[in-house]
């Protein structure tokens, strides 16, 4: 159980380094798909502070959302920082890139558990 609390910590971290640079990127105008990472980290937040240990409640609810941050037309993986921001330096889209991995990484270590 503490493993899974770790896990779930350092999602919860990751997630917040990726609403960030979102945040900084868009300057108030936050892409739709951002309300799902939100809700993921509040989530999160919600479950430590009630003091629940056993995440077997939570990690639906977390993969729900993570899908639906990957909804079709208006998804995270429509997201174009160079589009929107054709100035960008492209090492910040490979460490956005590499943010949405870190976070996507936690669902797939779940599902291969399945």
């Amino acid at each position: 159980m503490r493993k899974e609390r770790e896990e779930l910590e350092d999602l919860r971290d990751e997630l917040e380094k990726l609403m960030d640079f979102v945040r900084n990127m868009e300057n108030g105008n936050l892409p739709y798909f951002y309300r799902y990472f939100d809700a993921m980290k509040n989530n999160i937040e919600i479950f430590f502070r009630i003091g629940e240990e056993d995440t077997e409640d939570i990690i639906p609810v977390l993969e729900r959302d993570w899908k639906a941050s990957h909804t079709i037309l208006i998804g995270v993986q429509n997201y174009d920082i160079r589009k929107e921001h054709p100035d960008i330096d492209p090492v910040l889209c490979l460490y956005f890139a590499r943010l949405l991995s870190d976070i996507g990484r936690f669902f797939e270590y779940r599902g291969k558990e399945a």
